[in-house]
């Protein structure tokens, strides 16, 4: 009896761990799949919220395998080739802002990602992603070191040195051109409005007719405008007979604007288009059709940074 119950103990002793090993065994599997579902569904949120914060976050994919390319390449400012007015700005942490110069501004991260080829190989990209997780484009990993880059659909960019200010904007360039086309009607009489029957002749016998424009009200205004646009270097190479000459084209008369009468045809009739806006290297050019007299020209001028505004430097042959 004594050896029966010993054995009953021992078989109940046996089951009974048995039982508890399942039990720890079911345990862990399911604190293991809660664990697995808790992490994926924080990942799924912080890569699909849509919010503007996200922008500001690393960049949390890590470069591609085999591949020493990083979101950091990118660092710094960069501006888009075909459009000056975009202003690419990349962080160390792979996040990224695209100013436009419309307005907006469009933010998310950069990741490398890996495409494989037909032959084994790898071509490796910056993508860059919304916040809001969606693929904005796409940019070819160049060769190392390099300074530009280029997506399929034809956008690029080209990093700022930091030595070479920022490219005009075309609202830039489109007030450079109209003070081109300001001072080369100025040298026709038919810049500023003028009375005809308020007539001052000068001793050498030269006629002027009295400003009535409500912004050019002396000669400083005029000179003001003109230099605002164009170095100084250029206004006595080109055009030194709007005010330091012995008949200038403006003059005051008891302290009132007066512009020389010479009604004669201008050069320059500019279309109502974009400039083109072009890096020539060590600055840059701004281009801009014309009709002359029927026919279409194109004209270009050197550009440069001047006291902080952009100012026409030279005509480009």
């Amino acid at each position: 009896m004594k050896k029966n119950v010993i054995m009953i103990a021992a078989l109940i002793g046996t089951l009974t761990f048995a039982s508890c090993g399942r039990d720890v065994s079911s345990s862990s599997e399911g604190k293991s799949s809660a664990a697995a579902v808790v992490t994926e569904a924080v990942t799924t949120a912080a890569e699909t919220e849509p919010s503007t914060e996200k922008a500001t976050q690393p960049a949390t994919e890590a470069p591609a395998p085999e591949s020493d390319y990083s979101p950091a390449d990118l660092a710094g400012e960069w501006t888009q080739t075909d459009s000056f007015s975009n202003i690419l700005t990349v962080s160390e942490n792979g996040s990224f802002s695209l100013k436009y110069a419309g307005g907006g501004t469009r933010l998310g991260n950069i990741k490398v990602e890996a495409a494989e080829n037909p032959d084994g190989s790898k071509t490796y990209w910056y993508s860059f992603y919304d916040s809001d997780g969606e693929l904005w484009n796409g940019f070819v990993c160049p060769e190392k070191p390099f300074d530009k880059i280029y997506s399929e659909d034809g956008t690029t960019f080209v990093r700022n040195d930091g030595n070479k200010p920022l490219a005009p904007t075309v609202p830039e360039a489109k007030d450079l051109r109209d003070a081109l086309e300001f001072a080369d009607r100025l040298m026709t009489s038919a810049a500023i409005k003028t009375d005809e029957n308020a007539v001052y002749t000068a001793p050498g016998g030269t006629i002027y007719h009295k400003s009535i424009d409500n912004i050019y009200k002396t000669v400083d205004d005029v000179k003001e405008y003109i230099y605002r646009y164009m170095t100084e270097k250029f206004v006595d190479e080109i055009y030194n007979c709007l005010f330091e000459t012995d008949v200038p084209k403006c003059i005051d008369v008891n302290g009132e604007l007066y512009i020389e009468y010479r009604p004669i045809g201008g050069i320059y009739s500019f279309y109502d288009e974009d400039p083109v806006i072009k890096d020539t290297g060590d600055g840059y050019a701004i281009e801009m059709r014309s009709n002359n007299y029927g026919a279409d020209i194109t004209i270009a001028v050197n550009v440069v940074k001047d006291g902080g505004s952009w100012k026409i430097d030279a005509f480009r042959d």
